[in-house]
This record gives C-alpha cells, sequence and structure tokens, in this order.
C-alpha cells in the first residue's frame, strides 16, 4: 500500500510541476514570438528551451513529490 502511495505521489508532482511550467512556458512562448522572434530559428531554438525547461521540471517534480511522501510518512510514523 505504501509503495502504491509513493508512486502516486510522485506521479502527482511531477505532473503538477510540469503543467505548471507548460502554462508558464507557453504564455512566455507567446509573448517571445509576438514580440522578439524574427525568423523560424528563433522559433526553434525557443521550442528547444522549453523542451529542456519540461525536462528539467518533470523529475524536479518527481523528486518534491517524493519527498513530500517521506515527511507524511515520518509525520505519521511519530505520531505512534
Amino acid at each position: 500500500m505504501s509503495l502504491a502511495i509513493r508512486v502516486l505521489s510522485i506521479l502527482a508532482g511531477a505532473g503538477m510541476l510540469g503543467l505548471f511550467f507548460y502554462k508558464l512556458i507557453g504564455q512566455a512562448g507567446q509573448w517571445y514570438e509576438l514580440n522578439f522572434a524574427k525568423n523560424d530559428d528563433d522559433l526553434s531554438r525557443a521550442y528547444m528551451v522549453a523542451l529542456a525547461i519540461q525536462l528539467v521540471a518533470l523529475p524536479a517534480g518527481g523528486w518534491l513529490g517524493d519527498r513530500l511522501f517521506r515527511k507524511w510518512r515520518q509525520k505519521r510514523l511519530d505520531r505512534r
């Protein structure tokens, strides 16, 4: 049971942080496209930066989810 909750918390953390950065990158990308992008190279560079940010955000969110699970489990064990 504890393993299932841990996996779910890791997936939830990765999903929430990934979704947060997805929404943030979408708005920043649109602003960049309208104000600064001059050609397709600029847009492709911005797309690669967005992918790199997502690549970092997903494992970081999983790590945060795991950390929150461990704190929750430790509090539960301390109550006993």
